[in-house]
């Protein structure tokens, strides 16, 4: 093996298929964890809104990308819709409300977020609610998959 081989780290396969939607917050609003980090405090995960409507109001501590799979989305402080391969990026400090644009409750909302740190959620009134965490993400996950009943599948997603 050559030395250059032997400085990274193993690759590894996550079959989404096979984990659970977690539900975050609302019978409506489910994620996938797909990797975490919690040595960078950061995370990626597929986010599914089966209806339309105000999903949450946050504010980002650190960049946020995304990429749509399905369905449509916008936030109400900007003035466009993601949709199918639109490609999003959401800057540190920026703060706006997600609206799932959800057409056919058969085929939700999906988009798959790579979040490289602290997410700050708000009530109603603009104050602090909660803050998501690599470490909350985690917690959200395995506590979910033992009350269903399911063994958490921590390989591939957790370094």
């Amino acid at each position: 093996m050559s030395e250059l081989a032997s400085e990274h780290a193993a690759d590894f396969l996550v079959q989404t298929a096979d984990l659970p939607w977690v539900p975050q917050g609302s019978d409506n609003v489910w994620f996938k964890p797909v990797r975490i980090n919690l040595e960078k405090g950061s995370w990626v995960n597929l986010l599914k809104v089966a209806k339309s409507g105000v999903v949450n109001r946050h504010r980002h501590l650190a960049e946020v990308e995304g990429w749509v799979l399905q369905g449509r989305w916008h936030y109400i402080e900007h003035d466009w819709q993601a949709s199918p391969g639109a490609y999003v990026y959401e800057p540190p400090g920026d703060v706006h409300t997600l609206v799932a644009d959800v057409e056919d409750e058969s085929e939700p909302m999906m988009t798959l977020f790579f979040i490289h740190g602290p997410i700050e959620y708000m009530d109603a009134d603009g104050n602090l609610a909660w803050v998501e965490t690599a470490e909350r993400k985690l917690q959200r996950y395995t506590d979910y998959c033992r009350e269903a009943g399911i063994e958490p599948k921590l390989d591939g997603i957790l370094f």
